[in-house]
């Protein structure tokens, strides 16, 4: 299962499989967490409903 992870001080978000950085339609990184689910969801992949978020 995937990931999404909020890079706190950029303000990106990516996602993450098994602890590497996934890319998912060629996109590495989505300006919210709704557009990084909607591009799994795109590439048929489960993903968390979870978001990380990682400190500044």
């Amino acid at each position: 299962m995937m990931r999404i992870v909020n890079l706190g001080r950029t303000g990106l978000f990516v996602v993450m499989q098994g602890g590497a950085l996934a890319s998912l339609g060629g996109r590495s990184h989505w300006s919210s967490a709704d557009e990084a689910r909607r591009a799994a969801q795109a590439a048929n992949a489960s993903v968390s409903d979870f978001v990380v978020r990682t400190a500044s």
